[in-house]
């Protein structure tokens, strides 16, 4: 998102900061929350002091035509998904299948607006924006109620700030069970970043279209435990995986939360995983976990999809930390990853403010972005990794390219580990209807 505008840094560069005023804006907010939740307030000044700046910049922005202008031409409602990374996001944005929410919440001078919401049976995903004298970022994992019943789900979420005062933010919601195809949806809010207060909000949710759902009943055994696919949901936006597990609890070798899933059509594509949950319980000495996995969307034109189970071990002398310095590195340079295979870097190309490692994979196991990560670091050690962008993005085959946020060339280390081998098991083999 922030790449859209690169001159903003620059603008606000130009803009005088009134240093005097630091102190007072700082009392005044410790004197307005004080006596609220101690131990997250102390955390909260400490950091009030670093960043209380940036919200003066852009308090400033009248005496700077272009951050005005920046500011002015933020899309936020009804396109809130069409620069998302995520593929199936960018599809639902682009085809119009979000809902526009737009309410807002303020406390403690925050306001939080859900600005859309995406639901189609397979996902559910909220894009909200936050904004306040200095932008906080990620909020704390809300309370959520369906028809007036607070469910159970995990969550992640990414965003990033488009100005000082504005953070742009999305929230991916996997629910343990599954949603109506109507429901009027509750959300509260206790904290933003590590300031308590109260923001809700309440609307409709309709699935936006109709969603192919396949219901198996096949179950495969493998380490003497049970594996059934209970369903496998296809939408524009995203594939949905659900699985169920069962195990004698005697079985302490195979754990079901370790199990993932490839996901591959019948054109040989790859699906990437966006999330990933499981949740289990004993019940007379059978331990049952449900898994539940989402997947960017299948391609058009798939007949045929393969799901192959399989996990990574844990144990042995993998896992060793590999650090190549790129300073004098000639190409191409090879990078060893023990029994899982070897990094072919081909080309590195640098640029303003981000780096760029090209690469093949050259390994017996199936490979996807993610199962073999690569990170930089700098001469003290930091990780360049860029936040919304971890995983590696496909070229095509087995070759690969990687952006780090850096603009240095020099004292940077490329690194990795030494990854075991896959242990895949028997796939499912679904026809598409």
């Amino acid at each position: 998102m922030s790449s859209q505008w690169p001159d903003f840094k620059k603008e606000l560069d130009k803009i005088p900061v009134p240093m005097d005023k630091l102190d007072s804006i700082i009392t005044n907010t410790i004197n307005e929350n004080r006596g609220k939740k101690s131990k997250r307030k102390m955390a909260f000044y400490s950091l009030s002091a670093a960043v209380v700046g940036l919200g003066l910049f852009i308090g400033s922005a009248s005496v700077s035509p272009a951050v005005a202008k920046i500011a002015s031409n933020i899309p936020i409602i009804g396109t809130f998904f069409n620069d998302a990374l995520d593929e199936g996001l960018k599809i639902a944005g682009k085809k119009g299948l979000t809902q526009i929410v737009d309410k807002s919440s303020k406390d403690h001078g925050i306001t939080v607006t859900m600005n859309e919401i995406f639901y189609d049976g397979t996902r559910l995903t909220l894009g909200y924006t936050q904004e306040s004298l200095f932008a906080i970022g990620d909020l704390e994992r809300p309370t959520i109620e369906v028809n007036g019943k607070e469910i159970n789900f995990s969550s992640g979420s990414s965003g990033d700030f488009v100005t000082p005062q504005k953070y742009k933010g999305i929230i991916d919601i996997t629910p343990t069970e599954e949603l109506p195809e109507e429901f009027d949806m509750k959300i509260r809010i206790d904290a933003v970043g590590l300031i308590p207060g109260k923001w809700e909000f309440k609307f409709p949710v309709k699935q936006s279209n109709e969603v192919t759902v396949i219901r198996l009943q096949e179950v495969k055994r493998f380490e003497q435990a049970d594996v059934q696919i209970t369903s496998l949901k296809l939408g524009p936006a995203g594939t949905n995986l659900s699985v169920k597990v069962s195990k004698d609890e005697k079985n302490t070798k195979f754990d079901p939360h370790m199990l993932k899933f490839y996901m591959i059509d019948d054109k040989g594509n790859m699906l990437d995983t966006v999330t990933g949950r499981g949740i289990g319980e004993v019940e007379n000495g059978e331990v049952k976990t449900d898994l539940d996995f989402l997947y960017s969307p299948l391609k058009e034109g798939a007949k045929k999809v393969r799901i192959i189970p399989y996990t990574i071990p844990m144990s042995g002398e993998a896992w060793e930390k590999v650090s190549i310095p790129l300073d004098a590195q000639s190409f191409p340079f090879v990078v060893d990853q023990g029994d899982f295979g070897k990094i072919i870097v081909t080309d590195i190309s640098y640029q303003e403010n981000k780096m760029v490692v090209y690469f093949d994979v050259q390994s017996d196991c199936i490979v996807d972005k993610a199962s073999n990560p690569i990170w930089l670091e700098d001469a003290n050690g930091k990780n360049l990794m860029v936040k919304d962008k971890p995983d590696a993005e496909r070229i095509e085959g087995n070759s690969y390219k990687q952006e780090f946020s850096t603009g240095k060339k020099k004292g940077l280390q490329l690194k990795t580990h030494k990854y075991p081998k896959t242990i895949t098991y028997e796939a499912f083999e679904i026809d598409i209807p």
